[in-house]
Order: structure tokens, then sequence, then C-alpha cells
């Protein structure tokens, strides 16, 4: 009667250090996404003042402009686009060597300052 008793709770505590373990690694996981969710929105912030500072790169009606951040990263970077209506968009981008995991899009209309930019899906 004792030994059942004692793997009966055994099973219990197995059972509810599964179920901690399992609540802390997708708290885990969230945290993680927010945090590259921020990056991504930094650098697209970064992207808006770095189309403000070189307006001889960028004006309406050119190229898409890509920048990593730092310089030559791989996993970091941001695109600056100036449509020709004159609304900035800048994309920042957040990626591992298999896959994007997160992106941020801010968009500046024309004649709104930076502290205006909006966020789009």
């Amino acid at each position: 009667m004792a030994l059942i008793t004692v793997l009966g709770l055994t099973a219990l505590l197995l059972l509810l250090g599964l179920t901690f373990l399992e609540y802390i690694e997708a708290d885990y996981r969230f945290a993680a996404q927010q945090d590259r969710r921020q990056q991504a929105y930094n650098l697209a912030r970064s992207g808006l003042e770095y189309q403000r500072q070189r307006t001889d790169l960028l004006h309406p009606g050119s190229p898409k402009l890509t920048r990593a951040l730092p310089s030559g990263s791989q996993t970091h970077s941001f695109e600056v686009t100036v449509e020709a209506s004159g609304r900035i968009v800048s994309v920042g981008i957040v990626r591992n060597s298999f896959r994007e995991l997160a992106r941020h899009r801010l968009v500046v209309e024309p004649g709104a300052s930076l502290p205006e930019a909006r966020s789009l899906p």
C-alpha cells in the first residue's frame, strides 16, 4: 500500500513539475518575441532617422535603401523607401540564419514629422 502511495505522489509531483516547466517555457518564448518586435521597431525608427539625415540618398521616387545595423550584420536591418507622393516607409527587420523573426513598418505621411510616424501591419 505504501509503495502505491509513493508512486502516486511521485507521478503527481512529476506532472506538476512538467506543467510548471511548460508555463516557464511559454513565458520565455513570449518575452523573446516581444524583444524581437521591439528591436524591429527600433530598427524602423533608425531608418526614419537615417532618411532625415541623408536626404541626398533618399528623395521621392528613389529606390529602396537597405542598411544593416550594425554594419555588416546578417540579422538586423532596415529598409527605407520614399514614395513619389513623399510618403516615407521604413521597415525594421530582425531575422536569424533561417527565417525572418520580426518586422515592423513605420510610415510618415507628407508634411508630418518623425514623432508622428504611425505603425502599419
